[in-house]
């Protein structure tokens, strides 16, 4: 397996992937300002531009959701290696987590994240005589995953000191666990109002749509007058604020 220390806090997205991404936004943000204001080049440039910074935004969250990922398998690692040291055997850290590989590999596969880098600090520890906590350190560095970064503290702390060591890994474990779970729950609970927002916000956008569409002339001053253009503004205005303020609020922290 190819070593690749990826840095997780990086966006590893590639610049095609960059491209398409701008160019899906832009597409969908000019049809949007299209319908406020029935002005190609104005909805076109104005797409251009927002979506400059709707890209940079959506490569911020493919870095979350990257990072929240590996904070799930990594939870699921500790799991397993928590119940290879609890059962009483006398059995050292460093083969719990040399066992843990295989049944890494059954619950994701080889090219998930925590497989990798699993596979990396065994082979770093077997080959190259890397003491495997510092290869935890240097994932929780590259990673900048909490649940990491603690871990590889306490692994650093009671390596060979502790004759207690399968108690404290269990008690990182659990804690680690309990907070993942609420955050989940938290996710769980602002879901459905999250896809409230995002109905809320769609509204707008459908009605001026179908005004415009019905052909009466009702919204032909919101497309030629100044007044009428100053009023699409505030919309679209009101339109993006209401996007961000509902992006925000399902931003959690626990």
């Amino acid at each position: 397996m190819e070593k690749v220390r990826i840095k997780y806090y990086e966006c590893n997205m590639t610049k095609l992937q960059h491209l398409l991404a701008y160019l899906i936004f832009m597409a969908v943000i000019s049809v949007i300002l299209f319908i406020y204001y029935h002005n190609l080049l104005v909805s076109v440039a104005g797409g251009a531009v927002i979506a400059v910074f709707q890209e940079k935004f959506y490569a911020k969250s493919v870095v979350k959701k990257r990072q929240n990922r590996l904070r799930v398998q990594f939870k699921d690692f500790l799991e397993i290696i928590t119940i290879s040291i609890s059962g009483g055997s006398g059995r050292s850290m460093e083969n719990a987590i040399k066992d843990s590989l295989r049944e890494l590999k059954m619950m994701f596969n080889e090219k998930a994240d925590i497989v990798r880098e699993i596979a990396m600090i065994v082979s770093d520890y077997e080959q190259a005589g890397i003491p495997m906590k510092d290869g935890f350190k240097e994932l929780g560095e590259r990673s900048e995953v909490d649940d990491i970064k603690s871990f590889a503290t306490i692994y650093e702390t009671i390596d060979r000191k502790s004759s207690d060591f399968s108690y404290i890994i269990r008690q990182t474990h659990d804690i680690i666990r309990d907070k993942l779970e609420i955050t989940q729950e938290v996710e769980t609970v602002i879901s459905s109002a999250k896809s409230e927002a995002y109905t809320m916000l769609v509204m707008p956008v459908i009605i001026v749509l179908a005004m415009s569409a019905m052909g009466s002339g009702f919204l032909d001053a919101l497309f030629t007058t100044m007044p009428g253009r100053a009023a699409a503004t505030v919309g679209v205005a009101a339109l993006g604020i209401s996007y961000v303020l509902a992006t925000k609020a399902v931003d959690i922290e626990v």
